[in-house]
């Protein structure tokens, strides 16, 4: 006799949206992955000497407050601080593939892990637009409070559901 899991009991909307969710989740997951890669491809690079070049190739005055300063901030990142910033991006790249295959296949508890994830980003995403108002930030916001809703809405409705349907079969 087959187990049946809770995959089988969500209609095939809600694992094309839960599905959808774990690919947006899975592609941030590549993307940090691969500017970790590219972050730690500037280990042996003059930071300083790059920025500067970059300033003068954008026509920047070498002597402007802001110019100094750049190459100021860039001669202090040493391979050790990208290596740091790479395994942060890697480590952040495992759990949205974690999180990703989880909802993915339907799992409970990576329907909670989104609705925690997603959340914790919410105060501080509404940070920023209340500091910097402009189109990013609310695009950013409504594409999260989408996320949360549908997720909370998946998690929730369809479970009582699916609850209230094994308690008719019991009757």
């Amino acid at each position: 006799m087959k187990t049946e899991t809770l995959q089988d009991y969500k209609p095939k909307s809600h694992l094309q949206g839960l599905r959808t969710v774990a690919a947006v989740e899975i592609a941030k997951g590549a993307l940090a992955i691969f500017f970790s890669v590219w972050l730690l491809s500037f280990r042996e690079k003059d930071l300083g000497d790059m920025m500067a070049n970059l300033l003068d190739r954008l026509h920047v005055d070498p002597a402007h407050t802001i110019a100094i300063r750049l190459v100021s901030m860039a001669d202090r990142i040493t391979p050790e601080k990208l290596e740091i910033v790479a395994l942060i991006g890697v480590l952040y790249a495992l759990i949205r593939f974690v999180e990703g295959y989880g909802l993915w296949n339907a799992r409970t508890w990576a329907e909670y892990f989104a609705l925690i994830s997603g959340a914790a980003y919410l105060p501080w995403e509404v940070w920023e637009f209340a500091r910097r108002p402009n189109w990013f930030h609310a695009v950013l916001i409504l594409i999260n409070l989408a996320v949360v809703a549908y997720i909370a809405y998946v998690r929730f409705a369809v479970h009582r559901e699916h609850k209230r349907e094994r308690e008719a079969v019991q009757i």
